[in-house]
């Protein structure tokens, strides 16, 4: 495969181009402060995940992070940013990506079978990296945990292709409510799904958000990334992408009686005109400016976006805004889960297999794991531009305008750290006015983490091939459109659902079961 970065790339708008072949990130140091290692060019490929600073300010204001970071590290590490569009759009790129070969020398992928790169592990397309890290790397053996190395996304056959980028929590996501809209309307953050109800109708007949339009504002926003947008099938026991031991068999939830319960739900919320008629083609990556509209009383959320979301500044013409984070709703059976229980693994690095000097990009991460200067850099910037210094303690202030304008505090904590998503750390956490608010929104999160019996379970042969046949709400997936067709009655429920089953089953999912069931018993 060839590798190289090219000037031009496929769905990228003009400006974004510019940015993305001009910021080098090359140092302005006259030497670096590693000595052990040679400085030399390291290319980037990755995302910048829609983060406000990354996308909106230009390349100049992002010069500073990169110089410093490549000062540090002694390295000059060039960055190749992809958009996100919800995720979409980063899969179609990197999947362009991969085709053309046009890659770098450590490239951000969701998994080392994902299905933007199909085959890929088995085609040598990766380096595999056990030897280098153990050579090179030691501080990535000692400081990631074992169950995120053991994780099917990093591992394959008992070696290792992926290095895991943390996710920092067992689980980060929560109910957001508008609390000026519970509070006009005398309400509590719902706990129960018919609290929730009661909720969306009052949404439904007032003018919430004050614009003199009654019928633009919306219980919950749902898209094209549905993948995402769900965060009510849990209050039925179940969870897309989970699968469960079920009378001796290892089944996916998306098949059982309690999903179609859920899509019933949604179904009820689309109805009585709580959520957008045109759901199915609203697109992920407007979602954050609709909700700065006022357009939704409640939304799903990463635990670490309250920063983002809350300060009525933020939205339009609506100065009483505020944001309350809550538990996520419980069912009639008192059933209340949002994250799968998981490997912490928010995504991971792979090293394409013609890296030239493969062992300099493990040195690098090796030092983003282990340096001093790297967690301050990771948590708290630039010193001097993001923070100070006094008596050897650090003096940052979240709201200064270096790091407040924009969300500049994610370009250093999320787009640029390697090794974990540091908004998350409890170092940075502690900074924040509303730490307390944020950590026990944590606690919540994982009070909410579903169990499951898939934990650990590689990509099944019998779906690999198959997107069509991913036991989620994937885009393209067998159930992704069936819910779309049940929840607008294009399709009757009860009878669409109990097709779609059979239809997986006869497709390739009863071979997947049996081969899951076979994992299952093998590995208890």
């Amino acid at each position: 495969m060839k590798q190289r970065i090219v000037a031009t790339l496929v769905l990228i708008p003009a400006l974004c181009l510019t940015a993305c072949n001009n910021h080098s990130g090359e140092s302005s140091a006259g030497g670096a402060k590693n000595t052990e290692m040679k400085k030399r060019d390291i290319t980037v490929l990755l995302t910048h995940a829609d983060a406000v600073f990354a996308t909106q300010r230009p390349v100049s204001d992002h010069q500073i992070y990169y110089n410093e970071i490549n000062r540090l590290a002694g390295r000059n590490v060039k960055y190749d940013f992809l958009t996100w569009g919800g995720g979409n759009d980063f899969k179609q790129q990197l999947a362009l990506r991969f085709a053309s070969g046009d890659l770098a020398d450590l490239v951000r992928t969701d998994s080392i079978d994902s299905s933007v790169h199909r085959g890929a592990v088995d085609q040598g397309v990766f380096l595999q990296l056990d030897e280098l890290i153990d050579k090179y790397g030691p501080h990535l053996k000692a400081k990631i945990p074992k169950v995120s190395w053991d994780s099917p996304r990093v591992k394959k056959n008992g070696k290792t292709y992926g290095i895991p980028v943390l996710s920092g929590w067992p689980a980060t996501r929560m109910m957001f409510y508008r609390q000026d809209w519970l509070d006009e309307l005398g309400m509590e953050p719902p706990k129960t799904l018919d609290e929730f109800l009661k909720y969306a109708e009052g949404v439904k007949q007032k003018d919430m958000n004050k614009d003199g339009d009654p019928n633009n504002e919306y219980v919950l926003p749902l898209n094209d990334n549905l993948e995402y947008s769900d965060i009510l099938s849990g209050a039925f026991g179940v969870r897309p992408g989970a699968w469960q031991l079920r009378n001796g068999r290892m089944e996916p939830d998306v098949i059982q009686p309690q999903m179609k319960e859920a899509v019933a739900f949604y179904k009820k919320l689309y109805d009585n005109g709580y959520i957008m008629k045109d759901f199915a083609t609203k697109k992920q990556a407007e979602r954050t400016a609709e909700i700065y509209k006022g357009q939704y009383g409640a939304f799903t959320a990463l635990v670490d976006h309250y920063v983002r979301f809350d300060g009525a500044s933020k939205y339009l013409n609506q100065p009483n805004a505020k944001i309350t984070m809550a538990a996520p709703l419980k069912g009639a059976k008192g059933e209340s889960y949002v994250d799968l229980e998981n490997e912490q693994v928010d995504f991971v690095w792979v090293i394409p297999a013609n890296t030239k000097n493969p062992e300099e990009v493990i040195q690098f991460l090796d030092w983003a794991w282990s340096s001093p200067e790297a967690d301050q850099f990771f948590a708290f910037g630039v010193k001097g531009h993001n923070y100070t210094e006094e008596n050897g303690q650090v003096k940052y202030d979240p709201n200064a305008p270096a790091n407040s304008q924009n969300n500049a505090y994610e370009f250093f904590q999320k787009n640029l750290n390697f090794r974990e998503i540091g908004i998350t750390n409890p170092k940075v956490i502690s900074t924040l006015p509303d730490s307390k608010k944020i950590l026990k929104a944590y606690a919540d999160a994982e009070s909410a983490v579903y169990k499951h019996a898939s934990l650990g379970m590689p990509v099944l042969k019998a779906l690999d091939g198959h997107p069509e046949l991913t036991p989620n709400l994937t885009a393209g997936s067998l159930f992704s459109d069936g819910f779309v067709r049940w929840v607008v009655g294009r399709e009757d429920l009860d009878t669409g659902f109990e097709k779609f089953v059979n239809d997986w089953k006869q497709r390739g999912g009863e071979q997947a079961i049996k081969e899951a069931t076979e994992w299952y018993q093998k590995k208890k």
